[in-house]
């Protein structure tokens, strides 16, 4: 019996054969999924959507609503910090835990926190001194936003392409769940742009002061399109500065990790920038409900060891006739209308007064002070009056 022996050539080319066969089927096969991802994206973005509604006039009536009218912010007023991540998500293991960034901000004076981590709500907050909350964001663009008081995550749906109409419907989901929707750093990667913030809907307040711009002028161009939306200032804080974290007693994995990605020595964006609520309002639930009422002040220290800027009572009479008072001199006070108007500057004084005109449909205030800057929510006309 002969024995065949297989010409070598063959052997190679049906190797060949087996692999470029294979390499078709991986081929097709992330054909296949990226035509599913594809499909799916297209989808969301059909059918994923609020469409964009006509913009509100500009804010009119015989009354006012001023959201300060009723609190103490003279005497004192609460820090509230809303923007905070922390070692609670598995991919953020560098970051400091939940214990060692409230002992800090405890200890700074503040009275309520939010832990915003990435598309998760801390299932042990405090119903004492925590607000829940979460980060939303998981695109190109780096849109953010943190929502607070919901009661469950919203995923974001959309991580390639969206539409100004999809990232409404999105925040539109955020709100039914009864969240307080912000958006985020919008001066980051230019994420959302002043069209993006006019024809975008479903939000209660932007970040104007943020440790990746501060932008205040965002505000008079929403209120100027009649948009009730408010202030925000967050420290978004990711790492507390070197001199805070030597004294915070981590674990030494800890430390070598915030060493080998070079979260160390870092000069960190925390106690500067954050929300004030009035006298005595502790409580969360009391927080979130002055949260929904714009009851609150923006304040940007100019730098962290800075102390606290006191904060003015702003009160409106029924003919427009606001009075702002302070126990702090201010270097600047400053009265903004639509535009941008600057309807009035005050220097070096702590008492101040405008009386609204047949044209201003609001009026808001920017404060200079020795220590840092401070910015108020929109008193504004209304055709009804409001509590």
């Amino acid at each position: 019996m002969l024995l065949t022996v297989p010409d070598p050539k063959n052997l190679k080319t049906s190797k060949l054969s087996e692999r470029q066969t294979k390499l078709r089927l991986i081929a097709y096969g992330m054909s296949i999924l990226v035509f599913l991802f594809v499909l799916y994206q297209l989808s969301t973005v059909i059918f994923l959507r609020d469409p964009i509604q006509s913009l509100p006039k500009d804010f009119s009536g015989s009354h006012f609503y001023n959201p300060y009218q009723k609190q103490n912010w003279k005497d004192a007023s609460e820090k509230v910090a809303l923007h905070i991540h922390s070692d609670r998500i598995w991919y953020t293991p560098e970051r400091h835990s939940k214990q060692d960034i409230e002992s800090v901000y405890r200890n700074n004076g503040f009275s309520v926190l939010s832990f915003t981590d990435y598309d998760q709500i801390q299932e042990d907050a405090s119903d004492e001194t925590e607000l829940s909350g979460f980060e939303w964001g998981r695109n190109l663009r780096k849109r953010h936003a943190i929502v607070i008081g919901g009661k469950k995550t919203t995923s974001d749906l959309f991580p390639i392409y969206a539409r100004r109409d999809n990232v409404s419907w999105t925040f539109g989901e955020m709100q039914e769940t009864g969240g307080y929707v912000i958006i985020a750093h919008p001066k980051l990667n230019d994420s959302f742009t002043r069209e993006d913030l006019v024809q975008i809907q479903n939000y209660n307040a932007v970040e104007v002061y943020s440790p990746f711009g501060d932008d205040s002028k965002i505000l008079d161009t929403l209120l100027s399109k009649g948009r009730e939306v408010h202030c925000m200032a967050s420290d978004d804080l990711h790492y507390l500065p070197e001199s805070i974290t030597k004294s915070l007693g981590q674990p030494w994995w800890k430390d070598l990790l915030q060493t080998i990605l070079l979260q160390r020595g870092r000069e960190g964006e925390s106690l500067k920038r954050y929300i004030a609520t009035a006298s005595g309002e502790t409580n969360p639930k009391s927080v979130r409900k002055d949260l929904g009422a714009g009851s609150f002040y923006c304040v940007k220290k100019y730098f962290r060891e800075a102390e606290d800027p006191n904060l003015p009572n702003m009160k409106i009479d029924t003919n427009g006739f606001v009075k702002l008072d302070s126990k702090e001199r201010y270097l600047e006070i400053r009265w903004i209308g639509k535009d941008g108007a600057m309807k009035k500057i005050d220097p070096d004084t702590n008492v101040s007064f405008y009386q609204f005109s047949n044209e201003d449909p609001f009026i808001r205030v920017e404060i200079i002070a020795l220590t840092g800057s401070i910015l108020s929510n929109a008193i504004y006309r209304t055709e009804n009056p409001k509590d």
